[in-house]
């Protein structure tokens, strides 16, 4: 059996300050994403600097990456970004990519048009 393949859709990539992830997957889930993934960081930016005691400090971050249908894009980010407080400087940015094809996924069919491998070789 072919493999399923989900075509048009986005990624949506949101940086946070570490430990809040999850908030960004729960605020995802509540606009209709199915879930996410989140990877931890270290911050460089403006609002990442400080020293402590002589020591430079590098705060943890994460790195939510959730994939969404076309059309569920900016409900999502507008719940993330109400959710984070996002136009609150240093609380995040958050940020979308387009992703042509992705598989592997489990709830595949929920995300929008899809084909099998054997469609997309001929």
């Amino acid at each position: 059996m072919s493999k399923l393949v989900a075509l048009d859709l986005k990624m949506i990539v949101t940086i946070v300050d570490g430990g809040t992830g999850q908030d960004v997957v729960d605020f995802s889930k509540e606009a209709g994403a199915v879930g996410g993934t989140i990877l931890h960081g270290r911050g460089s930016g403006v609002h990442d600097t400080g020293k402590f005691f002589g020591l430079e400090i590098q705060p943890e971050k994460d790195i939510v990456l959730t994939l969404v249908p076309d059309e569920l894009e900016l409900d999502v980010m507008e719940t993330i970004g109400k959710g984070i407080k996002i136009g609150k400087p240093g609380n995040g940015v958050c940020f979308s990519v387009d992703i042509a094809k992705a598989m592997g996924m489990t709830s595949i069919k929920t995300f929008g048009e899809t084909k099998t491998m054997d469609e997309l070789n001929k």
